[in-house]
C-alpha cells in the first residue's frame, strides 16, 4: 500500500480559516446589526400604540402622547381630527447600527398609530 505524502497540504485549514473568519465574523456583526433595527421597529410601533392609548382617553391628547414618548425618549407629534374624532400619533427615532454605527449611517425608524377618540367618562 503507498501512501501519498501529507507535506505539502500541511497548514491548508488554517490558511483557509484565515481567509473565511473575516468574512463570517462580517456576517454575524450584520445578523446581529439588522435584528437590533427589528426588535427596535417593534418597540417604536408599541410606543406610538401606548401613546395614542393614552391620548385618546386624555382630556389633552397632545400632552398625553408627548409625556408617553418623553419617557421612552423618541420624538412625538400627535394630529387630532376633531370632525372625525380620529387621534394620529407620530414617532420618530433615530438608530445607529450597534458595532457598526461608526461605518453606517444612522437610521429614522417612523411609526404611527391611529385611534378613534373615546368620550370623557361621565359619572353619575
Amino acid at each position: 500500500m503507498h501512501q501519498t505524502p501529507r507535506l505539502k497540504y500541511r497548514g491548508q485549514a488554517t490558511v483557509e480559516f484565515a481567509l473565511m473568519a473575516p468574512l463570517v465574523m462580517m456576517c454575524a456583526l450584520l445578523l446581529l446589526a439588522t435584528l437590533s433595527v427589528c426588535l427596535d421597529s417593534l418597540r417604536i410601533q408599541e410606543i406610538a400604540r401606548n401613546a395614542v392609548r393614552s391620548a385618546i382617553t386624555a382630556d389633552n391628547p397632545s400632552e398625553a402622547a408627548t409625556a408617553i414618548a418623553q419617557l421612552s425618549q423618541v420624538a412625538a407629534m400627535t394630529t387630532i381630527e376633531e370632525s372625525k374624532g380620529l387621534v394620529t400619533v407620530d414617532i420618530a427615532m433615530k438608530k445607529r447600527f450597534p458595532l457598526l454605527g461608526r461605518w453606517l449611517p444612522s437610521l429614522s425608524l417612523h411609526a404611527t398609530a391611529t385611534m378613534l377618540r373615546e368620550p370623557p367618562l361621565v359619572l353619575g
